[in-house]
């Protein structure tokens, strides 16, 4: 396994796991009846905002940390991945549009949401594309020892 295949990996396993415990959080909030637009406790943002901020960090750290020295294959894998992660964003950000404007009564989405949607699009993207490169690497890459 290769560099590139290790940084895939990790960036992989941050962006599902931030899905998860997003899909977790998500349902507690909408089971529990709570109101996320009371800005009565403005604790409750700080507190959300420095936790939402924590994946994109890691995944900043990920890529930098990691040295850049790429082959020509890898870079080939890399395009073709973030294609299939823009699309897959772009149909995660559709439905979840729909979903949200069917849900709503007036046929409208609030202000909240749409960051909420932008955030977590973000992390389907890292995953979609992750997944991608993943698959790419499997079908290419054989009998390779690092």
């Amino acid at each position: 396994m290769n560099k590139a295949q290790k940084r895939t990996w990790l960036r992989f396993a941050v962006s599902f796991a931030t899905i998860l415990i997003a899909a977790v959080v998500i349902a507690y909030i909408r089971r529990n009846a709570i109101d996320i637009y009371d800005m009565s406790q403005p604790t409750r943002y700080i507190i959300l905002g420095l936790l939402s901020a924590i994946p994109p960090v890691l995944i900043a750290v990920i890529d930098c940390r990691r040295k850049k020295v790429y082959d020509e294959r890898d870079r080939q894998i890399d395009n073709k991945a973030a294609i299939y992660g823009a699309i897959g964003a772009f149909i995660f950000l559709a439905g979840a549009g729909w979903l949200l404007i069917v849900m709503t009564k007036m046929g409208s989405i609030k202000a909240p949401l749409v960051i909420l949607l932008v955030y977590l699009a973000y992390f389907v993207w890292i995953l979609v594309s992750s997944t991608a490169s993943l698959f790419q690497y499997g079908w290419t890459v054989k009998g390779e020892k690092s």
